[in-house]
């Protein structure tokens, strides 16, 4: 969560839109790595309940706070 919350200062404090996408390929633990974060399309029943409640409320270009799942905590940027 501490880590997590550095990367959150960072990223908000250096532009989502460019720094989003440089530390996810950095630092996710999932395979979303591969694309800087990306994890394509998916629609309700896809994801854990909070995930995609998080997600869903987001606006383009709006990343979320931080995100408790039980796969761990997340950052969610919102692209269109």
């Amino acid at each position: 969560m501490e880590e997590l919350k550095e990367y959150e200062a960072k990223i908000i404090a250096e532009g989502v839109d460019t720094a989003f996408p440089k530390y996810a390929e950095e630092r996710s633990d999932c395979s979303s790595f591969k694309n800087k974060g990306d994890l394509g399309d998916f629609g309700r029943g896809d994801m854990q309940k909070a995930f995609e409640d998080a997600a869903f409320a987001l606006q383009p270009d709006q990343m979320s706070g931080i995100v408790s799942t039980d796969s761990g905590y997340h950052l969610i940027y919102g692209i269109a």
